[in-house]
């Protein structure tokens, strides 16, 4: 039997061929579009997750000022793909975390025109001298294999967003501003990190506290401002802000305090913004130092400021304690520093200790004590962060000197408020006008002129600085009633003032025409009674703002009226609602004098007369123009200040239970 010319199976073959071809092309087709679009996917989807964790770093930096312990962030830099039995997967993708700028001590955020309320930070605060803090940014930078238009995402000045070729996308909301508040946290260290496996990063603090500091501009011409490198150009700052920029400049019931957002090229692919605050306003300015990576530095003492008592009154044979705070550039505590202190003057008293070293607060307490032959007046205590020689300057930052007074034992109180024309009741009650909290102030005045009287303004002065606002809880639309405005007065024509959205105090409000909404002057006649109506008072607090218990707390008023017979006239006097805090009241008094016919009209006060049961007095505060308002100057001494005869000068003495007195003299 033969097989020759037998050809039956050639198809079986021609068909494996064929069948390995298709399988061939079958596989290729996969390796060469599946698998990237698949690996394209997993890329995609690792990149949303690096975004996440990068806001999730961004929070830990921007927590930094309330935050006093290192925060630990993961960072997973590449991805790994899917197993596969027969496709091959190209290498792992990576990706690179660096820090930009920020170990560059020429790329740095500025504060600019910023002076400090409070005398003492004022030496260092000045709002003459720049102060520049190096920072710069942190970005994930994408090594994908398939996902070629992934973007770097970047973190700075508390902002994340992508950075694509065409363009940015913001993933975050800034944390600079709001309102009044500016918080500045600089990033500081050195990081560049390659990998395709996760990477925690440790947020660090170097300088940190809830502590903030009111400034506001150095002149009638000046802004505060802060400027800063960005990759940002200032049209997306301008967006980024667009929730603070006043859309109606000087409107300050708006809560909105950026007057304008403007750029300028800077080094490289950088821009140089600036963020200008409106003037006129007190900025309450927090600032931190987080440090990441390798090279982070710590922050030295940069200054010395006093808290509380900027002045020490001490009857003979008795004693007083000075407290002050060492601070660093970012105004938080710097422990562990040496302060110097001595009294200045022969037979003046002297301090118990010449050196005390701060605790962790930054705090040193010293005491003064004069002795039975301390001879009466006011001296000067001298400290320093330095040594203390002939050449000390008290305006310096490094130093601090405070006037002590020694007066004699059982010295007399001044004469108080006085009880006569327009009577404060002394009835003042905190009510709640929401279900929250007693926020509101409620108390009566009784007409005791003889006459009837209109009332045009009442000035607002709370005695706790931390009270900012006095903004009601109810909507213009509803019709005008007591608790449901800013302020509102029963009387024989009731009077009321609305803001909207409220104001900042202490201020003193025209009653008909301040407002958003404003009724008549309140119309009082003889021996009738009024009752104020005061709602509610805002709190500044370390995570915002909120109502605050008026319950013990003091708020000075002045009314201002106009008699029936002509003139006007004006009352001031302080409510507690519910009564003095723990101790009894101090008693305000004062006296003038000058250097005679050569004083050109300055003149000196001298609030030693006051006097306080506990013997406590904390703070002396005065009001040097007649507005009601007390910030022009503080310190039981006030030298060489050039005030117009007939002025209405004000003294109000604060003991440390935040009861207030005040007491009125009119310049000769």
């Amino acid at each position: 039997m033969t097989f020759m010319g037998d050809e039956r199976a050639q198809s079986v073959q021609v068909g494996a061929v064929l069948l390995f071809g298709v399988l061939i092309i079958a596989f290729s087709s996969y390796q060469a579009f599946a698998v990237p679009e698949q690996n394209r996917e997993v890329e995609f989807n690792h990149n949303q997750q690096v975004q996440t964790q990068l806001q999730d770093l961004r929070n830990a930096i921007v927590s930094v000022p309330g935050q006093p312990s290192r925060q630990a962030v993961s960072v997973q830099l590449g991805t790994r793909y899917p197993s596969r039995l027969v496709a091959t997967n190209p290498g792992p993708p990576s990706g690179l975390l660096y820090t930009d700028g920020t170990s560059n001590e020429s790329q740095n955020l500025t504060v600019r025109n910023a002076e400090a309320i409070t005398p003492e930070t004022a030496d260092y605060w000045d709002g003459a001298t720049p102060r520049h803090y190096n920072t710069g940014a942190i970005a994930y930078k994408p090594e994908y294999n398939v996902y070629g238009e992934a973007p770097e995402t970047v973190y700075e000045h508390s902002v994340v967003y992508n950075q694509f070729r065409g363009g940015n996308i913001t993933l975050s909301e800034q944390a600079m501003v709001d309102g009044r508040d500016i918080t500045l946290v600089t990033l500081n260290g050195s990081m560049s990190r390659s990998a395709s496996d996760s990477v925690t990063v440790d947020v660090e603090p170097k300088s940190q506290s809830s502590r903030t500091v009111r400034v506001t501009n150095t002149t009638a011409t000046s802004n505060v401002s802060v400027s800063f490198l960005s990759r940002l150009p200032e049209e997306e700052w301008r967006v980024i802000l667009e929730d603070e920029i006043d859309p109606n400049p000087g409107d300050k019931g708006n809560e909105q305090y950026v007057a304008s957002v403007t750029g300028a090229e800077g080094p490289g692919s950088l821009y140089n913004i600036t963020i200008v605050f409106e003037r006129g306003t007190n900025y309450r300015l927090k600032m931190a130092k987080a440090g990441v990576g390798t090279r982070v530095t710590s922050e030295s003492e940069a200054y010395l400021t006093t808290v509380d008592s900027e002045n020490i009154t001490v009857a003979k044979g008795e004693s007083g304690e000075v407290v002050l705070e060492v601070r660093d550039a970012y105004n938080n505590p710097s422990g562990d520093i040496q302060v110097n202190g001595t009294v200045d003057g022969s037979n003046a008293g002297s301090l118990t200790t010449g050196t005390e070293v701060s605790d962790n607060d930054g705090r040193v307490k010293f005491v003064y004590e004069a002795n039975q032959s301390t001879a009466t007046g006011t001296y000067t205590a001298q400290f320093s962060l330095g040594e203390i020689d002939g050449s000390f300057d008290g305006e310096t930052p490094e130093n601090v000197s405070i006037p002590l007074t020694v007066t004699e034992p059982n010295q007399g109180s001044g004469d108080g408020s006085g009880t006569s024309g327009l009577i404060y009741n002394e009835d003042a009650v905190a009510l709640d006008s929401n279900g929250d909290t007693d926020g509101g102030v409620q108390f009566t005045v009784t007409n005791e002129l003889d006459e009837e009287i209109t009332i045009t303004t009442v000035a607002i002065d709370p005695v706790n600085d931390d009270i900012i606002r006095l903004s009601d809880s109810f909507s213009n639309d509803r019709p005008p009633a007591p608790q449901e405005n800013e302020i509102y007065i029963q009387a024989d024509t009731d009077g009321y003032t609305d803001f909207g959205g409220g104001t900042d105090i202490p201020r003193t409000v025209d009653v008909d025409s301040d407002g958003s909404l404003n009724g008549p002057n309140p119309v009082l006649s003889d021996t009738s009674t009024a009752t104020f109506h005061l709602f509610e008072f805002v709190q500044d607090t370390l995570f915002g703002t909120s109502e605050v218990d008026m319950a013990g707390e003091s708020v000075t008023i002045t009314v201002t009226y106009e008699l029936a017979s002509g003139g006007t006239d004006s009352k001031m006097f302080t409510v507690t609602p519910g009564g003095a805090n723990t101790n009894e009241q101090p008693n305000a008094d004062f006296t003038i004098a000058s250097n005679g016919p050569e004083s050109n009209d300055k003149w000196d006060f001298d609030a030693s007369p006051s006097s306080d049961p506990q013997g406590d007095i904390a703070a002396y505060e005065w009001d040097l123009d007649g507005d009601g308002i007390f910030d022009d100057a503080t310190g039981q001494t006030v030298e060489n200040r050039k005030v117009d005869s007939g002025t209405v000068v004000a003294l109000r003495v604060v003991d440390s239970g935040g009861n207030a007195d005040t007491v009125r003299k009119e310049v000769p």
